[in-house]
Formats: C-alpha cells, structure tokens, sequence
C-alpha cells in the first residue's frame, strides 16, 4: 500500500467536501463499475500485459467505432 494517506490531494479517492473520505458516502453505480473492472482483471490474472493487449484487440477490431475528433485550436490574444 501507499504511504500516503487517505484524503490528501495526492490519494486516488479523495473525498469531495471537507472532512469527508471516500468511505463516507457509497455510490451503487460507482461500485457496480468497480465490481465489473475488477472481474475484467481478474479474467485476466490482474496480468496489465494481458490487459492491455486485451483492450487494444478489442478497439482494432471495433475501430469503425471510435470518434477521432480534429484538434481545437485556441485562439490567444
């Protein structure tokens, strides 16, 4: 685990108001997309290799599906 502690701007799951962790308030959308991801890993041994491979046959074989949008340009005044 990290040596940083929870809360700080440098945890991964901060909480949203002051005083408030990530444990206060449950999301069951939040950990329903949790629940899948970490069965899509673990599908694949937790491997990120096998991850990554994974994702990028599945976006080749579906690349008609991808939007590829032009850059913005930004005009500076």
């Amino acid at each position: 685990m990290s040596d940083i502690p929870p809360g700080t701007p440098n945890d991964l799951h901060t909480g949203g108001a002051v005083g408030m962790t990530s444990t206060d308030i449950t999301d069951p959308i939040v950990e329903e997309v949790r629940a899948i991801r970490d069965a899509y890993a673990k599908s694949l041994n937790y491997d990120l290799a096998a991850i990554v491979a994974d994702l990028q046959s599945r976006q080749a074989e579906h690349a008609h599906l991808v939007v590829n949008l032009p850059p913005k340009h930004i005009k500076v005044a």
